[in-house]
Order: structure tokens, then C-alpha cells, then sequence
């Protein structure tokens, strides 16, 4: 197998993070049957943004296209949402 070739395999997996993360988060607040859902709060957020920046900056870096417009921005919003207060 070529450094390509995992390079690859690896992008895939973290690509398929980020709509698994949005998808057991979303499972997680919706209510169960007929129970009121648990809404969205600041803890859910943070961690979904952190779930997701992740695998994203994972896959620039991987492919080479990490740059430092792409990462201040990942930066920011992660800052965003662990700086705010409650």
C-alpha cells in the first residue's frame, strides 16, 4: 500500500466522522417517543464543533491544504464556543 493509498483511507474515515458526529448528537437530543426534546445547549455545541473541527483539520493537514486562513478559522470558532460564558 502507497502513502497515497493511506493518506486516502485515512481522509475517508475522518470525512465520515463529521456526519457521525452530527448524527448521534442529533439521536442523543431528539426526545425518545413522545418525550419533549433536550434542546441545544452550549454544552452540545461546543462539543459537536470540537468533534467536527477535528477530523476537518485532520484531513487538510493530511492532503496538504492546511493553511492559515483554514486554520484561524477552525481556531475561531473553537474559541467561540469554549470562550463563551454560560
Amino acid at each position: 500500500m502507497s502513502a497515497n493509498a493511506g493518506v486516502a483511507i485515512v481522509s475517508t474515515i475522518l470525512a465520515l466522522a463529521v456526519p457521525s458526529v452530527l448524527l448521534f448528537g442529533y439521536l442523543n437530543r431528539r426526545g425518545e417517543g413522545g418525550a419533549a426534546s433536550k434542546g441545544i445547549g452550549w454544552q452540545f455545541i461546543r462539543y459537536t464543533i470540537l468533534a467536527i473541527a477535528l477530523p476537518v483539520v485532520g484531513i487538510l493537514a493530511l492532503n496538504g491544504a492546511l493553511t492559515e486562513g483554514a486554520a484561524t478559522i477552525i481556531a475561531m470558532a473553537m474559541g467561540y464556543a469554549f470562550g463563551k460564558a454560560d
